[in-house]
């Protein structure tokens, strides 16, 4: 785990605010506010299970050990790499990060390729409310 990096450039991309993470009928995912250019828009951002349950082991804890109320995490927009030197296998890497008040921390979990290639779709070529129609939420509301 790393200390907040609040600096770092997010390619005009605020951070996404995790407002749940569970399984449904359609599988894995989490629920996000998403911020962009033209408005906020929740969606559902499908996981599979190995992704959903290091996410889900993060989210549940307060990660700064302590009963007060009022944290939140967010999945920041981008993914960092790292190479297996033993195997020669490059490890992607999901930043969270857990936010109570003025204290932030940035939490760095390993993630699937496929999870990494979503938030460099989101970074790259996510820019309106329209691009991500097909994700929101009140389409996959029972």
């Amino acid at each position: 785990m790393a200390e907040d990096q609040t600096n770092m450039d997010n390619s005009k991309h605020e951070n996404l605010k995790i407002l749940k993470a569970s399984k449904d009928r359609f599988g894995s995912h989490l629920k996000l506010e998403a911020k962009v250019a033209d408005g906020t828009v929740v969606i559902r951002w499908g996981l599979d299970d190995v992704d959903y349950l290091r996410i889900r082991d993060v989210v549940k804890n307060n990660y700064f050990d302590n009963l007060e109320a009022g944290y939140h995490y967010e999945l920041l927009p981008y993914i960092g790499v790292s190479l297996d030197k033993p195997n020669g296998k490059q490890k992607f890497l999901a930043n969270l990060r857990c936010v109570q008040g003025q204290k932030a921390a940035r939490i760095e979990l390993e993630c699937s390729e496929k999870f990494a290639g979503n938030i460099e779709w989101f970074k790259k070529d996510v820019r309106c409310i329209k691009d991500l129609e097909h994700l929101e939420w009140e389409k996959f509301e029972e």
